[in-house]
């Protein structure tokens, strides 16, 4: 039971679960790229689009931006501008870096509260985008609930692992 609740078995739970919502972002991107290829085929060569295409890309585009974005934080693979900070030294990078994770996860802090409160309401009425095809629009908004909330605690981590390294170097 003890190895149950370690922290290495939170760590590889909380790993797993951003693979897999980045392999569900990667499932659904590549779902969208066929669905628009289908749509565009049937709109020019048939004069017939699929009924449905913008909403369901609408919601699909939540889940693609959310579901991976704390899996591509948490591997350091983020668009960064990197021009002044690699000329600064390690300790005001690491300061810069908590910085940077404290405002991150104020920020998703605040859109998981307020996104929760949207997809729960979507949830009780069953939202759905679209006259042609229903698509529902609650999935979309828990995925940018999920998305946050897995943010915030990447940007948690992150800045417990940028105050380690500000020790390192301030042991120096």
């Amino acid at each position: 039971m003890r190895g149950f609740l370690s922290l290495s078995f939170a760590k590889h739970f909380y790993d797993a679960l951003l693979r897999i919502t980045n392999y569900i972002a990667v499932f659904v991107i590549f779902w969208m790229a066929v669905w628009i290829t289908f749509d565009v085929i049937g709109r020019y060569f048939f004069k017939y689009p699929i009924p449905g295409t913008t909403e369901l890309v609408k919601t699909g585009i939540c889940a693609v931006v959310f579901l991976g974005v704390a899996y591509t934080m948490q591997k350091g693979k983020h668009i960064r501008t990197t021009v002044i900070i690699e000329r600064m030294p390690p300790t005001i990078k690491s300061y810069f870096d908590i910085m940077n994770s404290l405002i991150g996860a104020t920020i998703f802090t605040l859109l998981c509260i307020y996104a929760w409160k949207a997809a729960w309401a979507s949830w009780l009425v069953r939202e759905f985008d679209g006259i042609q095809l229903r698509v529902p629009v609650y999935p979309s908004r828990f995925a940018v609930v999920i998305g946050s909330g897995l943010l915030v605690i990447q940007s948690l981590l992150d800045i417990f692992k940028h105050l380690r390294s500000l020790v390192k170097y301030k042991g120096r």
